[in-house]
């Protein structure tokens, strides 16, 4: 790289920033308990003996605090979502967030895809989408 020429930033397979609305796709680590997701994995912190679970295939790169993730899921009902930063699985349970909000045409989705599952895993469920059909 030349100096003085901007790094070009790679996207995330979680973001999609074709419009103005800027969205992220949410992993739910709850939603990856709930399941028994089996690339869930937890380690005891040697050192200062707190405890974390994060994705072995890194579809949330982060690390969750396993004591403050409980306590939020006991307190407030629910500890959230974590940007997603890899490609999901099948059974990964996300959610879409919008960072902006407007009106006009630069903030309509063009990228209704983004919605949904991926669909070239082989173990991928199409489901079945009324979106666009119901009027």
């Amino acid at each position: 790289m030349t100096l003085g020429q901007p790094q070009e930033r790679t996207r995330a397979a979680g973001e999609c920033r074709q419009c103005r609305a800027t969205c992220d796709k949410l992993i739910e680590p709850a939603g990856c308990l709930a399941i028994g997701c089996r690339f869930l994995y937890t380690y005891e912190d040697a050192i200062t003996g707190g405890r974390f679970m994060g994705c072995v295939n890194k579809v949330f790169g982060g690390e969750i605090n396993v004591d403050l993730f409980l306590l939020a899921e006991a307190g407030r009902g629910s500890y959230g979502g974590i940007k997603m930063t890899g490609r999901p699985l099948p059974q990964c349970q996300f959610t879409v967030e919008r960072a902006y909000e407007g009106d006009g045409p630069e903030y309509e989705c063009i990228n209704r895809s983004f919605f949904d599952m991926a669909h070239e895993h082989s173990e991928s469920i199409r489901a079945f989408d009324l979106r666009n059909a119901l009027t």
